[in-house]
């Protein structure tokens, strides 16, 4: 007996028009946070979304274990997003060295980033991830919240691992600067 996600995997493979809008009402809340997160707008955010899922309808004919589709959908979207972003240059690579106004890694770090969040929203949290300069966004994306390894995303990013751990070292320090200033403004 098939189960409901092998079912519903099954009638997207056979692109039932049901079957591919019930996975689409199940999992676009999800992956469009997912988008949100490389993106500065929710426009920008959406087109990525739609033409996500029609990469997933397209492709979901090699997915062999029903049991991953979230996974195997995650992993789509955020090639699709570093993609779009290093296709239309929003993605520059730099000297760090010349990055002066994020250089400052204070190491008085003792407090985690996750009680930094104490008094704020979680659109407040999402806002500050945004403003990162989108490079550090796309590396604390990658790094920090889908909890992929620096081996991986210099990889996908073709840059030294050295250089994926100074980026997130100094994202990670922008942004508690940033959540440090808004909770201090409330």
């Amino acid at each position: 007996m098939k189960t409901d996600m092998e079912q519903l995997v099954e009638g997207c493979k056979r692109k039932d028009p049901k079957a591919q809008r019930s996975l689409y009402d199940e999992y676009a809340p999800k992956l469009l946070g997912l988008c949100m997160r490389y993106t500065h707008s929710r426009d920008e955010a959406q087109d990525l979304l739609h033409d996500g899922f029609i990469k997933i309808f397209e492709s979901i004919g090699t997915l062999s274990n029903p049991q991953v589709l979230e996974v195997w959908m995650q992993r789509i979207m955020s090639h699709l997003c570093i993609d779009y972003l290093t296709r239309d240059k929003q993605l520059r690579y730099t000297d760090l060295n010349s990055m002066e106004e994020y250089l400052s890694t204070e190491e008085d770090d003792s407090d985690e980033m996750a009680n930094d969040h104490n008094g704020l929203s979680m659109e407040q949290i999402v806002n500050a991830i945004q403003s990162l300069p989108s490079h550090y966004q796309l590396i604390f994306n990658l790094c920090g919240v889908e909890e992929r390894s620096t081996k991986e995303v210099a990889e996908m990013l073709h840059l030294s691992e050295n250089n994926i751990r100074q980026i997130l070292l100094r994202a990670r320090s922008s942004l508690k600067k940033k959540l440090r200033n808004r909770i201090n403004t409330i």
